[in-house]
């Protein structure tokens, strides 16, 4: 059954991203160490995802965290620093290096037209294939389509390219923060 997100599941949702993204190739690149996902991840929903944006559970399996139209990805100095911590602590200097051009590349890319911003959705290992992420995703865009809003993403697994298509998404552009870096589909879905 699916649910709203509430105030207060953060370390939830941030846990099942980290689980879902532990296989995710830009991830292992950025982070070069699974044990960051869980408390960046959990940081980024206390801190923005939750407070201004959206996202939905199906119990402790999957979720997922969106921004609507007009909110920017923008995190607090505060909780930019405590992020950074936790990068350079389990994932070392070159992990900051790495989540910094990331980040750079991802905010320049950004589309300045309005849209709904999927940060994440995610199934634990253990249950992916049983359709929780498509149970998910035409939640949130009942949303986006009753808006009559355009989608965005930003996908860092190739092998999930079919599952966003299959849902309007198109590929715009596929970028590398760097030359040992994986690929980072940018994807967009016209509105509805």
């Amino acid at each position: 059954m699916i649910e709203e997100l509430r105030p207060g599941q953060h370390e939830l949702i941030g846990d099942i991203i980290a689980d879902g993204f532990a296989d995710d190739p830009v991830n292992c690149w950025a982070f070069r160490n699974t044990a960051v996902l869980r408390p960046l991840y959990t940081l980024m929903a206390k801190d923005l995802y939750l407070p201004q944006g959206f996202g939905h559970l199906i119990g402790n399996q999957a979720g997922s965290l969106w921004l609507p139209p007009g909110v920017s990805k923008h995190f607090s100095l505060w909780s930019t620093l405590n992020m950074a911590r936790h990068i350079v602590g389990k994932g070392g200097l070159k992990a900051a290096r790495n989540a910094l051009r990331i980040d750079e590349l991802m905010t320049r890319k950004h589309p300045a037209l309005p849209h709904y911003y999927l940060f994440a959705i995610a199934t634990r290992a253990d249950c992916r294939g049983k359709g929780l992420g498509g149970q998910l995703m035409r939640a949130a865009l009942e949303r986006v389509d009753a808006e009559g809003q355009a989608a965005y993403l930003e996908n860092s697994k190739q092998d999930n390219i079919g599952f966003y298509r299959h849902f309007g998404f198109e590929i715009v552009e596929e970028l590398r923060a760097a030359i040992d870096a994986p690929p980072l589909f940018l994807m967009w879905r016209d509105p509805r």
